[in-house]
């Protein structure tokens, strides 16, 4: 295993979530954590995550803003994740829900534009993180840094 400074663990971290990726977000309720498959995607320097709005995960949300996200990742038949940790926050804003759809490659099929009543855009502000790259054994954690 090699230990890396923290500058160019956050970059090498950075470099795996900075597109489109399947993860797993944890939220909780007053007893019960719960996880969902979603899909993180950035828009500039934050994070999203498109819902519908009668999801469990919006009224949690609304409850508990601190969640996180499991980034499973793999290279060369090792597999490794991405742990972040940080606050999650409903957007309301028309214009950042407008800019948000064009970069979530499935919105259209959900639906019917950034207004649809349906439609909840979640940003995710990630403070620190864990890495386990793929194939090695212990996991390396630094505070995150948008870059």
């Amino acid at each position: 295993m090699s230990r890396t400074n923290e500058s160019s663990l956050q970059l090498e971290i950075m470099s795996w979530i900075k597109r489109d990726q399947y993860a797993y977000l944890a939220t909780a309720d007053k007893k019960q954590p719960h996880v969902r498959p979603v899909v993180l995607f950035m828009v500039e320097d934050s994070y999203h995550i498109v819902t519908f709005s009668g999801d469990s995960k919006v009224q949690q949300i609304n409850n508990n803003k601190q969640v996180e996200i499991c980034i499973p990742i793999s290279e060369d038949s090792q597999n490794g994740y991405i742990r972040l940790i940080g606050l999650a926050h409903i957007v309301t804003k028309a214009d950042e829900k407008r800019d948000a759809t064009e970069y979530c490659y499935f919105f259209d099929e959900y639906f019917r534009g950034f207004d649809d009543p349906d439609f909840t855009l979640i940003s995710f502000d990630p403070t620190e993180a864990e890495y386990l790259r793929p194939g090695e054994t212990y996991s390396q954690s630094c505070q995150l840094k948008r870059y």
